[in-house]
């Protein structure tokens, strides 16, 4: 009953979603289709191995930062 009543409410909130930018804005709402909505692909997306770097970068940023974290906790505070 809930799970049936919870999904009737987010069906009747994006139904009226497009509404509401209607009446901010006075412009008609872009379709899904539209050129910006298509992700991109080809050249301009950045090629397979770019994205490769950048996921090792933060990879490699993640682990850097989670082991001072670590250092920091198991390091003696400072008492005076």
């Amino acid at each position: 009953m809930v799970n049936r009543i919870a999904s009737i409410g987010v069906a009747v909130a994006l139904a009226l979603a497009p509404l509401g930018v209607l009446a901010q804005t006075g412009q008609p709402v872009p379709s899904a289709t539209a050129a910006s909505a298509i992700p991109r692909t080809g050249a301009g997306a950045g090629s397979n191995a770019t994205r490769t770097r950048h996921r090792a970068t933060l990879n490699r940023q993640r682990a850097r930062a989670t082991a001072e974290h670590a250092r920091r906790v198991r390091a003696t505070p400072n008492r005076s």
